[in-house]
């Protein structure tokens, strides 16, 4: 799996790096310290990042102008912002911005490995911290926006949206529901055709505009 890691700290960008080459399954095929530089590389890569890693706090553009640039350079690509501070409104705006994912620092390293796993089943990374936020501005939302997903989607389909809003992996609604894998990706990809969306990013924007 290859990784790319954008953070104007070099010593956190060297860690990770560090870190994540003795694993020999992930390869850390971009390193930059700014957006700029990052599409500068990205030129020279053969193969799309399955995830990129952004700092928000960049110089230049910003962590978060800078989603829609690794969006058009990497199309498929998983984005994770990472921050030092929980601010509710960059979180919004990234999440607004199609990014999958949004991590606080301190890294724990040793535990991100491990939640990379969770993307890779369709789950999304949210720091603790702020999936409670997140739920917890979910749940103020207007009631004719469930209104209207409740007109558009089936009972099940329902169920699974809710359980994607809370985080979970498509692996962990599967058991939550008693179906399985594939029959969850279905149900989501109804569920996005329906509400007229391509990916988790929106489906969340679309309850906290």
């Amino acid at each position: 799996m290859q990784i790319a890691i954008i953070e104007d700290d070099l010593i956190l960008r060297e860690n990770i790096e560090i870190f994540f080459s003795m694993y020999p399954d992930i390869e850390v095929s971009i390193s930059a310290c700014s957006i700029e530089r990052f599409l500068e590389q990205s030129q020279t890569v053969s193969s799309e990042p399955y995830i990129v890693f952004i700092d928000v706090g960049l110089p230049g553009i910003s962590g978060i102008e800078g989603i829609s640039k690794v969006r058009r350079q990497f199309n498929n690509t998983h984005i994770v912002m990472i921050s030092g501070t929980c601010n509710e409104e960059s979180i919004w705006e990234a999440i607004k911005a199609g990014a999958n994912g949004y991590l606080l620092k301190p890294l724990s390293l040793k535990k991100l490995v491990e939640q990379i796993d969770i993307i890779k089943n369709n789950g999304a990374l949210i720091s603790p911290e702020i999936a409670s936020m997140l739920f917890s501005k979910i749940s103020q939302q207007p009631q004719e926006k469930k209104i209207n997903a409740e007109e558009l989607l089936t009972k099940r389909e329902l169920d699974v949206m809710d359980y994607l809003l809370k985080g979970l992996s498509y692996k962990e609604i599967a058991e939550k529901l008693y179906i399985s894998y594939t029959t969850v990706n279905d149900h989501v990809k109804k569920i996005y055709h329906k509400l007229g969306i391509n990916s988790k990013g929106e489906l969340l924007a679309l309850f906290i505009h």
